[in-house]
């Protein structure tokens, strides 16, 4: 599997997650708004510790290293305007990485690896094809481990990754004789002040 889908995995992964942990939380629902939208709205503390219960998450399926590196947790998550920052703590078994270093082959052993260090990401969601693309960045290491920081830059890189966003399936609700199909659209998502927003606009036919 290629860098860009180890990525692409576990980003979905994550998302996943959040979004099945948001529509299971009735304390999530905020009231409607003018636009007749339903807005989502989930604490960074809650999303931390959901993002946590579903770690470790292997990261490593790159063609470019052998053995096996794990999310193990996160911690000091904050949301601000579409921006995500947080600590990330990882381990490593068997670590060995065959590639380049900048212009230079080089075939390196590691061993077992712990590496803490900070990322943040930017998301924006295109709502017309419900995709949300993410962009992640390591910014600061917060261990010594020379070597290995450059390969775990280059293995999250700095690209920006499209995650398919699945369609919420209808509701049907029956009064009297008649079968009423509630339609949801996901029509926004965004992050401000500590807080996660997805914004639902629903949609009502007669069946």
């Amino acid at each position: 599997m290629t860098k860009s889908k180890t990525d692409k995995h576990l980003i979905c992964l994550i998302l996943t997650a959040i979004f099945c942990m948001s529509l299971s939380i009735p304390h999530s629902f905020a009231t409607t708004d003018k636009k007749r939208e339903i807005t989502i709205v989930i604490p960074a503390e809650v999303l931390a510790s959901f993002v946590n219960d579903v770690l470790p998450v292997q990261i490593t399926n790159d063609r470019k290293f052998s053995g096996a590196i794990w999310v193990k947790s996160i911690d000091k998550l904050e949301l601000g305007i579409d921006k995500v920052s947080f600590s990330v703590n990882v381990h490593g078994e068997d670590i060995t990485y065959t590639g380049n270093i900048g212009n230079l082959p080089a075939s390196l052993s590691f061993g077992s690896v712990d590496a803490s260090f900070n990322c943040e990401a930017s998301i924006r969601y295109d709502k017309e094809n419900s995709i949300l693309y993410v962009r992640p960045q390591i910014v600061e290491k917060r261990n010594r481990n020379e070597v290995l920081w450059p390969l775990l830059v280059a293995l999250i890189g700095n690209k920006e990754y499209p995650v398919q966003i699945q369609r919420l399936k209808p509701l049907i609700a029956k009064f009297s004789n008649k079968s009423v199909i509630i339609r949801m659209h996901i029509s926004n998502i965004y992050t401000t002040k500590n807080r996660l927003f997805i914004e639902i606009r629903p949609g009502v036919e007669d069946r």
